[in-house]
């Protein structure tokens, strides 16, 4: 509440009796109730940043997710740029030029908004080195060394002033972006290893007198190109208050109104997530999550969450490329293992689950071809009954020759069924008679005559408890022709 009341004072001492221009170009804009060339000269600071960074990564015109918004007035400058009510603000004193704060607050804006990942000391350097870049109308003024220059900005110095680098430091960031390693890309762009290139940008580092490099900027005339139009009080209230709890697509998000905010905000990624975390439906979720990770090429915890998705649904195709963002965007080896890691992770779990519903479909397959066994038998058995009951009972002292239809075996074994051991579709059964373990063999089932009893069907595994049988089998291979249970 304090912060709210002492936000609304300043705002309102700020506007007083203020006559308000400003001057857009690009995502920029700059209003100023003062010195309109400080203004003008403060927006071609920006614009030729972006220049510059274009000119190194090969962007075309480089954007920003939120614009920038800068007000120039009496009073003390913010040290670093804001992000609320849908704008990067500034509060820029007439008094001050444009901070290197900010300048290289802007260029990792840039790098966020516009790159693919690259080394984590390739991009600390980039915005080390435009951080103390210097404009003077259409040009730019880079080698100023930063309070504590370091070898990341060294590196990025040595490529961007030195002339044996300068004119291929763009294919090297390309290279980068596209997840090359370092050592190749600087071996693609300058013949060099990367051992001797430290080395280089080591010496570079130690040198106590570093070169400055003059780049062409973009061609501007800050007295013409930027046209002054007449601004309004409310407009710089309303970027200057505090942030806004409504109307606003941060407003909505931080209310977590969600889908307002992506109505407001549609390239916005953070809404997406944030929305996708609690949508029940999986088809919805799944497209929020995707559009999340498509406006993020940077983030791979986000691209992580969207491949592990992707695997749960069995897209197993849409996986894969995620998988692929993802370590893409991964900073460094220690976070593209943890990826790799998730994903073998996932993957193992996948191929166990196949392999045990393959296993579950062959033994419901099995138990079917039983069953359609069992039902025969049951059928035989009734018109054998059918067709005796209708016949004079038989003399019990009349001897009667054995018949039988189907394939007979050429030994008979009496025992018990100890264990079936099974291999797919093929079955060893385990027979202990007269003290004896009898090994004999079911290559396809289906040709096994099963009778005796209405249980008659074989468990993998140990029989509990044993079960007493007799066996018709062919001595020479062992192969079962018939089982009655007794």
């Amino acid at each position: 509440m304090l912060t709210r009341l002492l936000s609304s004072v300043f705002t309102l001492s700020i506007l007083a009796a203020a006559d308000w221009t400003f001057y857009r170009s690009g995502p920029f804009e700059v209003h100023t109730d003062r010195d309109k060339r400080q203004a003008r000269e403060t927006l071609n600071h920006f614009e030729q940043l972006r220049w510059v960074f274009a000119q190194f990564t090969g962007k075309q015109e480089p954007r920003t997710l939120w614009p920038v918004r800068i007000i120039v007035t009496r009073g003390t400058t913010w040290p670093s740029l804001r992000l609320q009510n849908d704008a990067w603000v500034g509060l820029l004193s007439d008094k001050d030029s444009v901070p290197a704060a900010w300048t290289g607050q802007f260029t990792q804006i840039l790098v966020d908004d516009n790159l693919g990942r690259m080394p984590p000391e390739i991009e600390r350097g980039l915005v080390s080195l435009l951080s103390t870049a210097e404009v003077s109308g259409p040009h730019v003024i880079l080698g100023q060394a930063p309070p504590q220059p370091d070898l990341d900005w060294a590196r990025l110095h040595l490529l961007a002033t030195s002339e044996d680098y300068r004119g291929r430091l763009r294919p090297l960031l390309a290279n980068l972006e596209k997840g090359i390693e370092f050592d190749v890309a600087l071996r693609n762009s300058f013949g060099k290893s990367r051992a001797d290139f430290e080395h280089e940008a080591a010496v570079h580092l130690a040198a106590k007198v570093v070169p400055t490099a003059d780049i062409a900027g973009k061609p501007v005339n800050i007295n013409t190109d930027f046209t002054a139009r007449e601004g309004d009080d409310a407009r710089v209230a309303r970027w200057l208050s505090v942030p806004s709890a409504a109307g606003t697509a941060i407003g909505m998000h931080e209310a977590g109104k969600f889908d307002e905010a992506i109505k407001l905000k549609p390239d916005w990624p953070l809404p997406y997530r944030k929305a996708a975390a609690l949508e029940p439906d999986a088809g919805r979720k799944a497209g929020l999550l995707k559009k999340a990770a498509e406006l993020s090429p940077r983030d791979a915890e986000l691209w992580t969450e969207f491949a592990t998705l992707m695997t749960s649904y069995q897209r197993f195709a849409d996986a894969d490329k995620a998988w692929a963002s993802a370590f893409r965007a991964a900073t460094d080896a220690a976070e593209r293992e943890r990826i790799r890691a998730r994903r073998n992770e996932l993957t193992d779990a996948r191929l166990e689950a196949e392999e045990q519903a393959r296993r579950e479909a062959q033994l419901a397959k099995e138990r079917e071809i039983q069953r359609l066994k069992n039902e025969a038998i049951a059928s035989i058995r009734a018109l054998e009954s059918k067709a005796n009951a209708a016949q004079a009972p038989r003399d019990p002292n009349e001897k009667l020759d054995q018949w039988w239809e189907g394939t007979r075996g050429d030994q008979t074994i009496s025992g018990t069924l100890t264990r079936v051991d099974c291999q797919g579709t093929r079955l060893t059964l385990h027979v202990a008679s007269s003290g004896k373990a009898v090994l004999l063999r079911m290559s396809d089932p289906a040709k096994v005559t099963i009778a005796g009893s209405n249980t008659a069907t074989l468990a993998c595994g140990v029989q509990r408890p044993p079960r007493a049988l007799e066996v018709e089998y062919f001595s020479k291979t062992s192969e079962v022709a018939v089982i009655r249970f007794k």
